[in-house]
This record gives C-alpha cells, structure tokens and sequence, in this order.
C-alpha cells in the first residue's frame, strides 16, 4: 500500500511538472510551415507549391514579388511584459548567392506606419549552400523605446535578390 501511494504521488508530480516542449511554447510568438494558409488568406503569389522543407508550402520572393505576405500583431497582444530579445528561425532555400533576400523583422507605429526598429537575417550572410534548404537563425535584441501599442511585423523581402529566395518552417519565440 505505502509502495502504490509513493508511486501515485510521484506520476502526479511528474504530471504537474511542465516539460520543455511546453515550458517553449510559453515563449512562442509565431511558428507555421505555411501549409495551413491556402485557402484562408486571399490569393498570395508568395505563397508556393514549388518548394517546401516540410509539407507541401513555402514563401518566397521573386522579379514579382517584392514582400512576402507575412505576420503582424501587436506587442501587447503578443506577451503582457516587455519583450527584450526574440529568437527568429526559420529554413531558407536559395538557387544561388543572387537570392540575397532578407527575412525582415519590423516594428512599427500603427497610426503612421513609421518604422520603431528593424532588423532581420540577410540570407545570403548564413546560406553558403545553394539548391538546398539551410537553417538560419539570429538572436534579435529590441530596443528599450518599444510599447504594448506597437507592430510586430514578420516578412521575406526581396531586397537586392535577381533570383527566386524561399522560406519555410519560420518560428520567433520571446529569449528574455
């Protein structure tokens, strides 16, 4: 009997406990692999079947496009404390050192669209293999003048790329 009451106590502490999965997504603002968008966003030409990491989705940019379409929300919405620095990751596929897009972070002022900060992973900077999918990933430190009321914006941006760049499995979680 004390054996069953010692190993109930301990299945109900190891229940309560949170695991690092959970303890993670705690911290997870955004995390798609964009397979979950056809359909519920209008028409995207940045959106793609032509190649995807995982599922049948990517993002990419070309000679058509110059964003992506992307992720927007407001700091408050996002985490009720001050978020200081995030973690963007995500895999990119580049054809060759001419897909120098740059997967962007922005915020902005809502009511004026006046850039707070930016920064972002130049992808060519981390992607030295071309013709297949590489991570990237950067740890962005915010500045101290960002407030609950501002946009958090999230998007591939063809910046001086002549060739097609895609993106795929992009996450950004809250580091401290």
């Amino acid at each position: 009997m004390k054996n069953a009451f010692l190993l109930l106590a301990l299945v109900a502490l190891v229940s309560c406990s949170k695991s690092d999965d959970q303890s993670a997504n705690a911290n997870a603002i955004t995390a798609t692999n964009f397979d979950d968008y056809e359909g519920w966003v209008p028409e995207n030409a940045s959106l793609t079947r032509e190649r995807a990491h995982s599922g049948k989705f990517s993002i990419k940019v070309d000679g058509n496009s110059e964003f992506s379409m992307g992720y927007v929300n407001l700091l408050g919405k996002i985490s009720p404390r001050k978020m200081r620095k995030l973690h963007l990751k995500a895999w990119a596929f580049l054809p060759s050192n001419k897909a120098a897009a740059k997967l962007g972070m922005q915020i902005t002022d809502p009511s004026t669209g006046q850039e707070i900060f930016g920064d972002g992973i130049k992808l060519t900077d981390q992607v030295t293999s071309f013709n297949k999918w590489v991570e990237v990933e950067k740890d962005i430190t915010l500045p101290d003048n960002i407030a609950p009321t501002q946009l958090l914006k999230l998007f591939l941006w063809r910046d001086s790329a002549s060739e097609p760049a895609y993106i795929d499995d992009l996450s950004l979680t809250i580091v401290e």
